[in-house]
């Protein structure tokens, strides 16, 4: 018998690490290639999990760019992920105050103060970024969490420092009609650089020192004015303009008066009262005993699942194959050969909050609702799935797995008859065991059940039997959250033994 497998192989890598190349070459002061060569390497850190390794690289990289936001990120996910939750928070914490809107900062903190059984302040900060973009899976998946955990587990929440309650100022309106009498020539340069000098002095740009000169020899670029001119006309965004003036202050394009002792003393403050908040959760969980459940599921479902995993017998079964499955009936009706199937369907591996057993529904029915030809006489032919609960007569044994099914296996399946199995997740997002999102799993289980009936792989892109799979979404990987942050093109090859 053949048995079908899906197998991903990473042929482009793609993921941040190396989009974030350009914003920090002309700081960092080496060639494009050696830098390209650290962000390759702590990369391949992420990927096979070696945290330590990546921090390491990415702390060389942050002397030279402290205030680069996506080194942050990707500092604060490995800290994360080595259970270092105060440490990675700082990381978030330092690019919220320089990007307040940054999706992977949000739930950084999210997932950070959830670690700590906060989570009524965690859920503040996912609602935050879903304010942003409210279609995000992963911010959502998180937000279910979340309230389940504040329903489940009642706290006393750690009293939050004045300091941090106080939002940056807004941003006000005579600031953009200041950019577009400037950028039509109608102030003076200086006018224009005082407005950027409150910007700064009220936090609503943050930048760090640099040497106080507000002459600027050469001029300001003119194509600066540009961009004034198109945030005045509301052709960019605010946020897009403030970055903007932001690196343009900090590399000496713009110079602006401002003094040193004021932004250390304020951010500085900022953050020490900021540490000593989490110091302060800390110890309210220890002296509360207070119960956390982590809000990232992945890591427990893998650990319940091979501690459960000599009773489901998987290798066994697949050695055995399928000729001990009996063959699907069939009936004609109306010239239509009716085939009907009899399915097991396994329980799911034990904490799972995502639920694959009603998406199953869904694959059941876009197999009993598609055209699926003709048999070998001309007849028509439909596919019907009856659920049993005896293995001993089912045509198909329907399971999730969160084993290791091969290198890359997402799943596999005996043709026409036999066990269909589906894994959960993969390493592939940010180097620790992340689960799928349920489109994920739904459509490998729809893939899989198509060989179970006795399909082979399509030709045609488009099909649902096509053997590459253009993107997997991992459910809780802050890594996924940033559009372009998955690890690239997946493709699934065929094998067979």
């Amino acid at each position: 018998m053949i048995k079908i497998s899906i197998k991903i192989s990473i042929l482009l890598i793609t993921c941040v690490l190396i989009a974030s190349i350009s914003s920090v070459q002309s700081i960092y002061g080496l060639d494009s290639e050696q830098i390209t060569e650290k962000f390759v390497t702590a990369e391949e850190h992420m990927l096979h999990g070696e945290y330590k390794q990546a921090v390491k690289i990415f702390d060389d990289m942050l002397e030279m760019s402290p205030s680069n936001t996506k080194l942050l990120n990707l500092k604060g996910v490995a800290q994360s992920n080595l259970g270092y939750h105060k440490q990675s928070m700082i990381q978030f914490y330092n690019v919220l105050e320089i990007d307040p809107d940054n999706l992977t900062a949000l739930a950084g903190m999210g997932v950070g103060f959830a670690n700590f059984g906060e989570y009524v302040e965690a859920k503040k900060y996912f609602e935050k970024a879903l304010e942003y973009n409210p279609k995000n899976y992963v911010l959502n998946n998180y937000n279910v969490i979340l309230q389940k955990s504040i329903s489940k587990y009642p706290y006393t929440p750690t009293e939050k420092p004045e300091i941090l309650e106080q939002t940056k100022n807004e941003l006000p309106n005579w600031i953009k009609n200041t950019a577009g009498w400037w950028a039509n020539d109608e102030i003076a340069d200086s006018e224009f650089i005082s407005s950027i000098q409150f910007l700064i002095k009220n936090k609503i740009i943050k930048v760090g020192f640099v040497e106080s000169n507000t002459d600027n020899p050469k001029g300001i670029p003119h194509w600066v004015k540009n961009n004034a001119k198109w945030w005045s006309t509301n052709k960019i965004p605010d946020k897009d303009f403030l970055i903007g003036i932001k690196y343009l202050v900090e590399n000496g394009i713009i110079r602006v008066d401002i003094t040193k002792e004021s932004i250390e003393y304020d951010d500085g403050k900022r953050q020490w009262e900021f540490e000593r908040y989490l110091d302060k959760i800390n110890r309210n969980v220890s002296n509360e005993k207070r119960y956390v459940e982590y809000p990232n599921p992945s890591g427990d479902v893998i650990k319940k699942f091979l501690r459960d995993y000599k009773k489901w017998n998987f290798e066994q079964q697949i050695e055995i194959g399928n000729h001990n499955f009996p063959d699907a009936t069939y009936e004609i009706i109306d010239g239509t050969y009716h085939l009907y199937y009899r399915v097991y369907i396994n329980e799911q591996p034990s904490g799972l909050p995502l639920d694959h057993v009603s998406t199953l529904v869904d694959s059941f029915s876009y197999w009993e609702n598609s055209e699926l030809g003709n048999g070998e006489d001309g007849n028509d032919v439909k596919v019907h799935f009856i659920p049993t609960q005896k293995k001993s007569d089912s045509n198909l044994w329907v399971t999730w797995v969160v084993r290791d099914l091969g290198e890359g296996v997402l799943g596999h399946a005996f043709l026409n008859k036999g066990v269909v199995e589906v894994a959960l997740g993969g390493y592939a997002c940010d180097g620790s065991f992340q689960l799928f999102d349920v489109d994920t799993v739904e459509t490998i289980m729809t893939h899989e059940l198509g060989h179970g009936i006795g399909l082979k792989h399509s030709t045609n892109p488009i099909s649902i039997m096509y053997p590459t799979l253009s993107e997997t979404k991992y459910a809780y990987c802050m890594l996924a959250i940033e559009k372009n942050s998955n690890v690239g093109t997946i493709v699934l090859n065929d094998s067979s033994t």
